[in-house]
């Protein structure tokens, strides 16, 4: 299983929009890994976490034929997840020649909600039958046709909206996606180990960077390293687990290399627009 890191910040990106603070400013001038787009995960070339305003942007800057996607599973309705705008051109004569004919979307009620209203007023009858929408639950499981297992797990994130994570598993192995979330209750990690789960990798919200966020909607790396703790004492993952964390916002202050030098000592590393991971 192969993880594509298309995008690494928060929804404001990196620099931020309009923003001149002493990070953005220094990462306009020093460029590279520290400029930071929209998150968004490819997984083996065939199914995509979350959908934001930058996808479009992704598939020009990485090669991607987004028509091939098969599968986009979205953890929440935030723009900067759930950009169902670009859907409208899944059709002729926005699109010919598309690869598949069909791609299924998933994500909670807000999500499908999303889409639908979003869309209404443009989107064209083949563009609506070429898209599946999937109401996810927490726990539900999805088997794609290309082979994928993907189980919804829930994240703690937006009041009133059943956001969700997605643990991926493929031949073996299983990546768990933390997009957006802050700290999981233990119940949480002792339905996981229930479900007889175990990560390969594990990829963290890291918004905050290297300070601590506790009981929010978001991490930063300390919280990181404290749900570590809690997936070892449920056996979840082990000395081989591999633990990336993304998401990051301008205003935890550190441009890339500072980030990844601090989250090295705790054993984990700091993704960037482009990164590729194995397991």
């Amino acid at each position: 299983m192969v993880l594509k890191y298309l995008g690494t910040a928060a929804a404001e990106g990196m620099p931020a929009v309009f923003c001149n603070c002493e990070l953005c400013t220094n990462t306009r001038k020093y460029g590279g890994k520290n400029v930071r787009t929209r998150s968004q995960i490819l997984i083996d070339k065939s199914t995509l976490i979350d959908f934001p305003m930058d996808s479009y942007l992704h598939a020009l800057r990485y090669g991607i034929d987004l028509s091939a996607i098969s599968d986009v599973f979205i953890t929440h309705a935030h723009m900067d997840h759930c950009y169902p705008q670009d859907f409208i051109m899944r059709c002729p004569p926005y699109a010919h020649n598309m690869t598949l004919e069909k791609v299924n979307v998933y994500g909670d009620e807000a999500v499908v909600e999303k889409f639908k209203t979003h869309t209404a007023d443009e989107i064209k009858p083949a563009a609506l039958e070429s898209i599946g929408l999937n109401i996810l639950s927490p726990y539900d499981v999805v088997d794609t046709a290309n082979g994928m297992r993907v189980t919804a797990l829930p994240a703690c994130h937006t009041v009133g909206e059943n956001c969700l994570l997605y643990a991926a598993q493929r031949d073996g192995k299983t990546a768990l996606i933390m997009n957006d979330t802050g700290i999981l209750d233990e119940s949480v990690y002792r339905r996981m180990k229930d479900m007889g789960m175990k990560f390969d990798l594990v990829s963290f919200d890291c918004t905050y960077g290297a300070h601590g966020h506790g009981k929010g909607r978001h991490m930063g790396l300390p919280d990181n390293v404290g749900e570590r703790d809690k997936m070892k004492a449920f056996g979840l993952v082990d000395d081989g687990t591999k633990y990336i964390i993304t998401h990051f916002s301008h205003n935890n202050g550190l441009l890339h290399d500072d980030i990844a030098a601090i989250a090295e000592k705790f054993g984990m590393t700091a993704a960037y627009d482009g990164m590729e991971v194995e397991i």
